[in-house]
């Protein structure tokens, strides 16, 4: 029968050849690599015990609600959101806090090989190249930024990793079509509980959704749909932590008691540079008197009628704080004396340095795709906006790093093309020469 060997063909899954599996090994490299790096980081960089102050907090948090059940930060309720508490919590049950250090420090790898997943995910889906993705993974897998913070016990690594997977999420959603489906859900799902581990994105994600369905050339009236059931949807996942904060603080509390103390320590007649420093940077006197506040809430709305006269009596040195801030979060190299060595700062300019003067290549050469990057951009000013009337520092900066990875790989990926180009081209003159 003729039809047979055909039948065959279509039944019978081809053997793979060899360069398709070295060539699917290479493409797995970076994920190996990055968790390898970040156990070898973490057992041999980082010593056994945490290395910041913020790391205690959240240890302790973690540490008392394993024991209690309940969420606290010191002595306050909602100073903080919950996330990286709930997600420290069962390695501190388990192994104690001591013990859960190396536990959860492995567990952040882990994520963090996630993130270079997603990183290469979003590049396919924003630019449909196969090798911007690699080389987006690539770059992330071996970027020391997050490298280093992930061996931090802090909301840093978590909060990427869920940031990354929303706007994965929004792109996928988008190429789905842009409808009300469980890929819309699982968008706003996956940013809400980013917010709940890390309040600064607050209202922002309902603002994803629309922007991404009007970059796709969507009418208005969808563009609106949108916007209303993101904020519906999202309201609802970000819920009950609304309504426990309404239990225990009665009060409606959408976020934390704290985003007032860095509007305050951004905005003081002692904070002429910008700094972030609470010993140099603050009125000693008026946070004495602000703290022994007994009343989270009471503190909360004290440190921002303070923060809010200040920039009301000295408009013009809010707004020059705000410049040199916009040049702390965005700087080249360290901010902080201890990590200003030129050992630190060569390796901040080779990476950072490197991925910012790529990614504005990228918005060069993508400036007729600018509704697709949309999102990504919004992303990027939302997160400097909030930080140069606030606080800034690299800490900061580093939700918005990977998609700067992201727009980066296109150019070097477009560089390496041409470079290999020119190197073929150069190989065959040679041997036509000779």
């Amino acid at each position: 029968m003729p039809y047979l060997p055909a039948l065959q063909t279509l039944l019978v899954p081809k053997q793979p050849t060899k360069s398709m599996i070295s060539r699917s090994a290479c493409q797995k490299l970076p994920y190996l690599a990055c968790f390898l790096v970040c156990v070898a980081i973490d057992l041999f960089f980082f010593p056994a015990t945490t290395v910041f102050p913020d790391e205690q907090r959240f240890l302790a948090s973690a540490a008392r609600l394993a024991a209690t059940g309940e969420f606290w930060a010191g002595a306050d309720r909602a100073w903080e959101m919950p996330g990286t508490a709930l997600f420290y919590a069962p390695a501190v049950w388990a192994f104690g806090a001591q013990g859960a250090i190396i536990v959860i420090r492995v567990v952040q790898a882990v994520l963090l090989t996630a993130q270079v997943a997603l990183v290469a995910a979003i590049a396919r889906r924003v630019f449909g190249k196969p090798t911007v993705a690699f080389v987006a993974a690539c770059v992330a897998a071996f970027y020391p930024f997050l490298l280093f913070y992930q061996g931090l016990l802090l909301s840093e690594t978590l909060f990427n990793t869920l940031l990354l997977s929303g706007v994965a999420a929004l792109f996928w959603w988008r190429d789905r079509g842009l409808r009300f489906d469980f890929a819309f859900a699982l968008t706003c799902l996956l940013f809400a509980a980013a917010t709940l581990t890390k309040a600064t994105l607050t209202i922002l994600p309902p603002l994803l959704l629309a922007v991404a369905t009007w970059g796709a050339g969507a009418p208005w009236r969808r563009t609106i749909a949108v916007l209303v059931a993101a904020s519906c949807l999202y309201a609802a996942f970000m819920s009950p932590w609304w309504i426990r904060n309404a239990s225990v603080l009665h009060a409606f509390v959408p976020f934390t008691t704290s985003s007032a103390m860095n509007l305050y320590l951004g905005n003081n007649r002692n904070n002429l540079n910008a700094g972030i420093d609470w010993a140099q940077d603050a009125e000693p006197d008026v946070v004495a008197t602000l703290n022994a506040l007994p009343d989270e809430l009471a503190r909360q709305r004290a440190y921002a009628k303070a923060a809010r006269d200040y920039i009301e009596n000295n408009p013009g040195t809010f707004i020059r704080n705000a410049g040199l801030k916009f040049l702390r979060i965005w700087n080249v190299v360290p901010n902080a004396s201890e990590y200003r060595a030129p050992f630190y700062a060569a390796i901040s300019i080779a990476s950072f340095g490197t991925v910012l003067v790529l990614a504005l290549a990228c918005a060069a050469r993508q400036w007729r795709r600018w509704r697709v990057l949309a999102p990504i951009y919004m992303i990027m000013g939302y997160f400097t906006f909030v930080h140069i009337v606030t606080i800034a520092s690299l800490r900061y900066r580093l939700p918005i790093e990977p998609l700067l990875i992201v727009m980066a790989a296109e150019s070097l990926a477009a560089l390496i093309v041409v470079v290999r180009r020119r190197m073929v081209r150069g190989a065959r003159m040679v041997r036509h020469v000779a």
